[in-house]
């Protein structure tokens, strides 16, 4: 069952629960594409990814894009016992 929606806001990501409901988040994962060059000179497309520990409940949480392309963020979060992940694609 999905419990995150995520949607870029300007320079920034707006992650909420679906519920309105706390859920106790432990680390996102913001996914990023970039360009970089090879070394024979070749651009290609590459995901790189920025991790951020969270430790708390929360309804509502917002997180710069540092000016990158975001492609998706993943959810870890804390359901009773159990730690669960969540993918979410932008």
């Amino acid at each position: 069952m999905v419990k995150f929606k995520a949607k870029i806001d300007g320079e920034k990501i707006i992650l909420e629960t679906i519920d309105g409901k706390p859920i106790q988040v432990r680390e996102i994962i913001v996914k990023y594409s970039v360009s970089s060059t090879s070394p024979s000179e070749e651009r290609t497309r590459r995901v790189i990814s920025d991790s951020l520990m969270v430790e708390k409940g929360i309804t509502k949480f917002e997180i710069p894009t540092k000016g990158l392309d975001v492609v998706g963020i993943s959810v870890i979060y804390k359901e009773g016992e159990q730690t669960l992940r969540e993918d979410l694609n932008i």
